[in-house]
């Protein structure tokens, strides 16, 4: 009897129901509050402290458009396709029937110009003018006096004939007035010699250059018109329209074979990378909005990127609100807020009309916020 009550008593198992009864009563308790505590933690990583709004990516958009009344030839680019700054996208083919009268008006211009006698060429001719006046009144003077010694002697005649009444009195007044007016005529073109010869000497060197035939101004004149010309015969040619920017293309209005006249726009591209952020704030403000102030950003995207930024840009006015952003009340006709703008670092990428979130934060600079230290000097501007 004690032989068998010396042996080992049977291992009794444990039911699986009463382990997982202790689990869930001792373990599972603390589990789930580590695990909401961890991810509250992590959640808040991703919650910043401040007033949150909504903001949307805007980006370059650039319209090309028809210089001139054209044909379109050729369309080398779709909707939907990436175009670097460059790139053709369309042939144009000018249909301006003024620019053969253009061409034509300047070449008539340029062979009227090249026949005309140059500025020195001109003074030199004006001066031969001068001078040939000169030399003719010198010859009538020359002239005149050999009429006045006729005339002298005429009245000497008469004054002698006079007086023995053999001619009468009007002979010898005429005799008198004639020989008055020659006087008269002498002294006159005399005076008028002199100034004429004062003259001449003081344009010389107008009326004797050194370089005669080289009218710069004429010159530049021509180069002008040649240059004109030169454009002119390019008006009709064909036009080769470029992209202005990298991007994509969004839109594209018109076909080969068509007529478009000038300013007519053609090809929209937009870039794919955001340069700002641009926020409404609606009233009553969450903050004061400064030139300055700090803000966080986080996209929304699966994998989400969180950044700091600047307020780069405030609204002088409330808007209304026609993007993605809108967000019509019940009641409201419109939505209304006030734009800010908020700066992309270069090495994030937000696409145009992404929406992202916009974390404000008010300007406070103390001894312990190293990063808001340069915020003194960004210009301020409140409206």
């Amino acid at each position: 009897m004690e032989a068998k009550l010396s042996q080992p008593l049977p291992r009794i198992r444990t039911p699986l129901s009463a382990i997982w009864r202790e689990a869930r009563i001792r373990v599972l308790p603390p589990a789930v509050f580590v695990l909401v505590v961890g991810a509250s933690y992590v959640l808040w990583q991703w919650v910043g402290f401040g007033s949150t709004v909504a903001g949307v990516g805007e980006g370059f958009r650039s319209m090309v458009a028809s210089p001139q009344p054209s044909l379109i030839r050729a369309v080398y680019v779709e909707p939907f396709q990436w175009v670097e700054v460059g790139d053709p996208l369309a042939v144009l083919v000018p249909i301006d029937p003024r620019a053969r009268l253009d061409l034509l008006q300047s070449e008539l211009q340029i062979a009227r110009l090249r026949l005309e006698p140059s500025l020195p060429e001109r003074n030199a001719l004006n001066y031969e003018r001068v001078r040939v006046e000169w030399l003719r009144l010198k010859q009538e003077v020359a002239i005149a006096e050999v009429n006045l010694a006729r005339a002298e002697s005429f009245l000497r005649r008469n004054e002698a004939l006079v007086k023995d009444k053999l001619v009468s009195e009007d002979a010898y007044e005429l005799s008198l007035s004639e020989r008055d007016l020659y006087q008269a005529e002498i002294k006159v073109k005399a005076e008028a010699i002199a100034d004429i010869e004062g003259r001449l000497q003081q344009l010389r060197a107008l009326g004797e250059p050194e370089s005669p035939g080289t009218n710069q101004h004429m010159l530049a004149m021509i180069a002008q018109l040649e240059a004109r010309m030169s454009a002119v015969e390019t008006n009709w040619a064909p036009v080769t329209l470029v992209a202005p920017i990298s991007g994509m293309v969004s839109v594209v209005y018109r076909r080969p074979n068509e007529y478009v006249v000038e300013g007519e726009p053609l090809i929209i591209i937009n870039s794919s990378r955001s340069e700002r952020i641009v926020a409404y704030l609606r009233q009553p403000y969450p903050i004061e909005p400064e030139m300055g102030a700090t803000a966080e950003i986080l996209t929304r995207t699966r994998k989400r990127q969180r950044f700091a930024s600047r307020i780069s840009e405030v609204g002088a006015q409330v808007e209304v609100i026609t993007n993605s952003l809108a967000f019509i009340r019940q009641g409201a006709i419109v939505d209304e807020g006030l734009p800010v703008a908020f700066t992309v670092p270069p090495n994030v990428h937000i696409r145009p009309g992404e929406v992202v979130d916009v974390i404000l934060k008010p300007i406070r600079i103390g001894k312990g916020d190293a990063s808001l230290a340069d915020t003194a000097a960004i210009p301020k501007r409140q409206f």
